[in-house]
């Protein structure tokens, strides 16, 4: 009788942990993209190099791009630790483990002056995950030091380019 006890719970063991290496959740890219946008006193051809560049030595790859579309967009990558978070209870929530996001760049021609548009797309299987905003403003910025080519005028008031 011992024995027949022993070897039930080992087999409901077995047969438990079994059913738990299955994938329950999959998770599925988000279609809200949320772009952070800058605009560059710059011809598109250039700011597009830019925006190669500053992707590059982010380490981010570059998955695809279209430079008649003026849009890149990057392999998918881990999400860093406060890159993106849930609003949770009026706070952010930076825990979500095991996301990943990419980041869609588009450089657009408006006005004599070229917009560059820099946004995450996210793959998590927590919900309403969303981007801090972080990454997207560290390519603008390292787009804005590559395009720029006279000495900064630094005033009271902040950069003036």
């Amino acid at each position: 009788m011992k024995t027949f006890k022993i070897v039930s719970i080992f087999v409901l063991c077995a047969v438990a942990l079994m059913g738990c290496t299955k994938p329950m959740v999959s998770a599925k890219a988000s279609d809200d993209v949320r772009f952070v946008s800058k605009s560059f006193a710059a011809d598109s051809a250039k700011a597009y190099a830019a925006a190669q560049w500053a992707l590059k030595i982010n380490g981010y790859s570059i998955a695809s791009e279209s430079q008649q579309g003026g849009n890149i967009t990057s392999t998918w990558m881990s999400t860093k630790s406060d890159s993106h978070a849930i609003n949770l209870f009026d706070r952010r929530d930076f825990g979500a483990n095991g996301a990943y996001y990419q980041l869609e760049v588009h450089v657009l021609s408006e006005n004599g002056r070229t917009r560059v548009d820099v946004g995450s797309r996210i793959m998590s299987v927590v919900a309403n995950l969303k981007s801090t905003g972080i990454e997207e403003r560290k390519i603008l910025g390292e787009i804005a030091n590559y395009l720029r080519t006279s000495e900064p005028d630094v005033t009271n008031i902040g950069l003036q380019e």
